[in-house]
């Protein structure tokens, strides 16, 4: 195995066509069959451009030594929209279709990235290859999210076709624009003479029946449209489904490009030793960034939805302790083949990557050597779990593979859990009540007892005295055992009414339970309002569990605004500077442009064109920011940007509380060729939030020794929040009265250990928060 498992696709790729057949939402029927619509070879050709190999190996040796999970796909950045490109024509009277053809002469497979992606109820878009080889499940609303992008898994084939059809009333509903095409050109066993190696072990083998729980949490993904990696659904705390997924930070998934993530589930063999037979057709696509760190290699992200309850996905459960083990056991993708095992048997190690000294930086778990199987290239980000069926640390790299008795490294997850802020760090997502939980153990629902779906918090917002949206929530109870259960739901939210708060459920049945935000909201001032729902098996106690509900009181409105009429007066470094842009650079990429949004001037780095090569971090920072007030705080500005891919030069905002300790809120994560202004929109509230002092930093670099772009043009920065209502700290309720209900409101929910009852924030429930809760209460107002 080579350093950094570098993973490559072309396996899977080879079994995407070889599964091709199997796809959920076979061929549609086709549309070209109806009388009067025009043959597939009639329809508008969008032809792309012949592969450069020799761009594709200046790409991958820079790859190579940067450390990145390789490509197998080239990005092609396109500009398609069913107003520009393909052909509409009437379906029937009541339904409309649009049509393209995409074409890649020496294409292997073709993914799309679409960046604009919002589709109405009843509308489907089909993607197959164009003589019918193979098609992908249709895209729906049920695909939509708050990011509005779409990416697609591979299509194996060099000619395909685009197809949506949707009611001729809901086309003015329609969000569809393709930012890019990622042209595959490598197939199956192209790379390292074919398959994994002989001495890994599938997991439907022998070997893994005690592993079944954890089997099912790992999951074979690509990134960016490109690259590819291992990875797995991880548990938190509230045992509340959440979907959190982790993999390696060199897998390249960040703030910038976590829509990409496609996770494909349960790719698996049939047999032990037998064929290669795994299928790709559990798959999603999208999530959200929630935190990374380099030290110790590691990304978290939030899918856009659960995974199908029919996939029966896992959670694994983690150790963060930090005690080396009697042994480990890995579970991963080997050259992104089907899902193996691998078992150590010695102890582990704590260790620097790629280092022996004990402990070295303490970073990294080492694996000595595998005793059954290994790990290779495309094993990255796969879990490492201990004897207790724990994950301990995600794949790094190291020098393992079959025939040898070689070390891998595993970024620790103790390590990964503290320090910094919620961005690069694990507990403020996996342990969300702060109760200091050091382990927690798989959850697999798909196996007995209570399931309650769906997972994650209930969010609502809505203006101070409502409406609140969504209203409500409805939970699905499911009875996964073989025999009747009891169960009862509560909350200490007087905020909150819920249906059917007790019950019997049969043997695989089901009830629904809907969570309803009452008038005593109406009441609430600005702000932020959170509690827990309690769901309970009071038959056994099998499935027990939580879910938060969040509600945010108040609409963000711009409060600081710079419209670059004015020079604003930040701290500037190099070729930071404020005035108009002269339309200069674009050796690669776009020229600057020769104004800003809304008038002629911007802040920009140089705005006589392109960035310099080999320069280091230079920075414009604004001056302190009073937030103090604000929650839902986030950063929007209007954006004109060209760089380079971040294997080579790099763009970023950071948010700091000190001016000296920032926190990455974004960062390119692939390249951005802006050929006009573009509005975009950053959440800091978990930074900004409450904060006296913030501060917004723009950076160029670093780069490297070659293209050179015209880099950053800023307009129109704004900084959008709730502002407080300046009601009585005493008011527990937010009815805007201070009374006995108020104490009583305060005391149910600090007895139930809901998270309201923290009244000084400190993070404990205890009775501190019960003296300066009465402090407040007794202060008039």
């Amino acid at each position: 195995m080579q350093i950094g498992k570098r993973l490559w696709c072309s396996m899977v790729l080879a079994s995407v066509a070889a599964g091709a057949a199997a796809q959920n939402g076979a061929l549609p029927d086709p549309v070209d069959s109806i009388e009067g619509i025009s043959p597939r070879m009639a329809i508008p050709v969008f032809q792309l451009p012949d592969i450069d190999w020799d761009v594709v190996a200046q790409l991958e040796q820079q790859d190579a030594a940067a450390g990145l999970a390789p490509r197998y796909a080239v990005p092609h950045e396109v500009d398609i929209s069913p107003d520009t490109h393909g052909v509409w024509e009437q379906v029937s009277e009541s339904m409309i279709a649009w049509r393209l053809r995409v074409a890649s002469g020496d294409a292997l497979s073709l993914n799309f990235a679409f960046d604009s992606f919002s589709m109405p109820e009843a509308g489907r878009l089909f993607i197959y290859e164009t003589m019918g080889n193979q098609a992908i499940r249709p895209f729906t609303s049920r695909d939509n999210a708050s990011h509005n992008e779409l990416w697609t898994p591979p299509t194996v084939g060099n000619d395909v076709i685009l197809e949506l059809v949707l009611p001729v009333k809901a086309v003015e509903e329609l969000e569809l624009h393709l930012g890019a095409i990622n042209i595959g050109y490598r197939g199956f066993g192209e790379v390292f003479d074919g398959r994994s190696g002989a001495c890994n072990v599938d997991v439907v083998c022998p070997e893994g029946d005690g592993w079944r729980a954890e089997i099912a949490s790992v999951a074979v993904i690509s990134t960016g449209g490109s690259r590819f990696c291992t990875g797995f659904m991880v548990n938190n705390t509230a045992n509340d489904e959440t979907p959190y997924f982790m993999t390696a930070n060199h897998c390249g998934i960040n703030s910038g490009n976590a829509a990409s993530l496609v996770t494909f589930w349960n790719y698996e063999t049939s047999e032990c030793e037998g064929t290669p037979d795994g299928q790709l057709t559990d798959f999603q696509s999208g999530s959200f960034f929630r935190a990374s760190r380099s030290a110790s290699d590691f990304t978290l992200v939030e899918l856009d939805e659960a995974p199908d309850p029919a996939w029966e996905v896992s959670f694994a459960g983690w150790d963060v302790t930090g005690v080396d083990t009697p042994g480990a056991i890995a579970i991963h993708h080997p050259d992104v083949d089907e899902k193996r095992i691998s078992f150590e048997f010695q102890p582990t190690v704590t260790t620097s990557y790629l280092g022996n000294s004990v402990p070295g930086d303490g970073t990294h778990v080492r694996v000595l050597d595998w005793d059954i199987g290994t790990t290779e290239p495309g094993s990255s980000g796969s879990p490492l779990f201990d004897e207790n069926h724990r994950v301990i640390g995600q794949l790094h790299g190291g020098y393992a593979a079959c025939g040898n008795d070689l070390a891998d490294w595993y970024g620790r997850m103790s390590v990964s859990w503290d320090g910094g802020s919620s961005s690069s760090r694990l507990r403020d997502w996996l342990d969300p009540s702060n109760s200091g939980a050091t382990v927690t153990d798989t959850l697999w629902p798909s196996d007995s007892g209570l399931r309650v779906s769906p997972g994650g918090t209930f969010v609502a917002e809505g203006p101070s005295g409502g409406p609140f949206s969504p209203a409500s929530q409805v939970y699905t109870l499911r009875n996964s055992s073989d025999f009747s259960i009891n169960y009862a739901i509560s909350t200490p939210a007087g905020w909150l009414d819920i249906s059917n708060t007790s019950g019997t459920i049969a043997p695989d049945g089901s009830v629904d339970v809907t969570v309803t935000i009452n008038s005593t909201a109406d009441g609430f001032s600005n702000g932020g309002y959170d509690a827990t729902v309690s769901f309970t098996n009071t038959t056994d106690g099998d499935g027990d569990t939580a879910r938060a509900v969040r509600l945010f009181v108040g609409v963000p409105e711009p409060v600081y605004m710079w419209n670059m009429n004015t020079n604003p007066g930040w701290t500037t470094e190099a070729s930071w500077a404020w005035g108009r842009p002269t339309g200069g650079g674009g050796e690669y990429g776009n020229n600057d442009p020769t104004s800003g949004a809304t008038g002629n001037n911007v802040m920009g780095y140089n705005l006589n064109g392109d960035y310099t090569n080999n320069m280091p971090e230079r920075h414009m920072t604004t001056m302190a920011i009073d937030c103090s007030e604000l929650s839902r705080t986030s950063l929007r500005f209007q954006r004109y940007l060209n760089v380079e891919q971040p294997a080579y030069d790099h763009a970023y905002i950071r948010v700091s509380t000190d001016g000296s300790t920032w926190d990455e809120i974004w960062t390119n994560g692939s390249e951005i060729t802006d050929s006009s202004w573009n509005l975009v929109e950053y959440d800091i509230s978990d930074y900004a939030d409450g904060a006296e002092t913030v501060y917004i930093r723009w950076t160029q670099g670093t780069t490297d020794g070659s293209w050179l772009y015209s880099g950053w043009n800023i307009d129109d920065v704004e900084i959008w929040g709730v502002v407080a209502d300046s009601g009585c700290a005493g008011d527990f309720n937010g009815d805007g009265d201070v009374n006995t209900l108020d104490v009583l409101d305060f005391l149910n929910a600090w007895n139930a250990g809901d998270a309201s009852g923290d009244f000084n924030e400190d993070g404990n429930i205890n009775t501190l928060d019960v003296l300066d809760f009465l402090n407040a209460w007794n202060t008039p107002c």
